[in-house]
């Protein structure tokens, strides 16, 4: 009686085992056709570790899967920026080659050459400061980039930083409305970077905005906020969201004086310096916010 028993456990065994291995075998198979494109692993039977193994499989497709999406992603990424850089750099490159050709010829006048030195001193310096923003772009996003973080006044630096553009806004006749609270908190922050954020966005105003720009900066609760408003009728809500991104200027032109970067490094020093950045369109108006924490 007990040999019966022993055979119908072998065998139960052995049945359980033959299906199994089918089970293992199905799955393999499965694997295998779907080298070449992902589909979620099956199974005949329902044994418990064999299910556990076919799911375990399937989000290891999944993870992979994710992977190789956010890596096209990079490189067309790369792509893209290598391409935009290389334009950037090479159109303020190809003006002063032009103009160092012209100086040399012996046809030109004194004053000629005088005003040809002088716009290859400004396409140099636009050279110059297209390679500063690629560098601190690049330091910021791998982390490299260091922050020295002090006590600020940000009602100073953003004063200073407007009188910088004093020249500007006459010459493109933009009428700056300022409204700025008095005795305004200081703030931890980089000086520096602070910097290069209000000089950026007083930039892009500049450039793309037309008639007025409203620069605010207001006390609200444990906040500083700053606004930066500039009349942009040429800007749709898309461009508002697509801003702060990489080499985006809003338009397929690109020229020496628009590269696209100057809002992206805004955003990466406002990021760094742990502030909170928003844009949105109201009636025409681009309106870029900053809201910074007082501690």
């Amino acid at each position: 009686m007990v040999i019966y028993i022993l055979i119908i456990i072998i065998i139960i065994l052995l049945a359980f085992i033959i299906l199994m291995l089918k089970d293992l075998k199905y799955i393999s198979a499965q694997i295998k056709d779907n080298l070449s494109e992902y589909k979620n692993l099956k199974t005949k039977t329902s044994f418990k570790y064999i299910d556990e193994l076919a799911s375990n499989i399937n989000l290891l497709y999944e993870e992979n899967q994710k992977i190789n999406i956010k890596s096209k992603n990079i490189e067309e990424e790369l792509k893209t920026s290598i391409t935009n850089m290389s334009h950037d750099l090479r159109t303020p490159l190809t003006s002063i080659i032009g103009y160092m050709q012209l100086i040399k010829s012996d046809t030109i006048s004194h004053s000629d050459k005088n005003e040809y030195i002088s716009i290859i001193e400004k396409r140099t310096k636009t050279l110059q400061n297209l390679i500063n923003n690629f560098y601190d772009l690049s330091r910021i996003q791998s982390d490299e980039y260091k922050f020295n973080f002090e006590k600020v006044n940000i009602q100073d630096v953003l004063c200073e930083n407007i009188a910088l553009f004093y020249n500007d806004f006459i010459v493109k006749n933009i009428e700056p409305i300022i409204d700025i609270d008095d005795n305004m908190d200081s703030i931890i922050s980089d000086k520096n970077a602070l910097n290069r954020i209000f000089s950026n966005l007083i930039n892009n105003s500049l450039k793309y905005g037309e008639k007025y720009i409203k620069i605010s900066l207001k006390k609200e609760n444990n906040y500083i906020i700053s606004e930066f408003i500039n009349y942009a009728p040429s800007l749709k809500e898309d461009d508002c969201l697509k801003i702060f991104n990489r080499f985006y200027t809003g338009n397929n032109s690109r020229t020496n004086e628009t590269t696209g970067i100057g809002l992206s490094i805004v955003k990466s020093f406002t990021k760094g310096l742990g502030a909170s950045l928003y844009s949105s369109m109201e009636n025409h108006n681009l309106k870029i916010t900053i809201k910074w924490k007082l501690y």
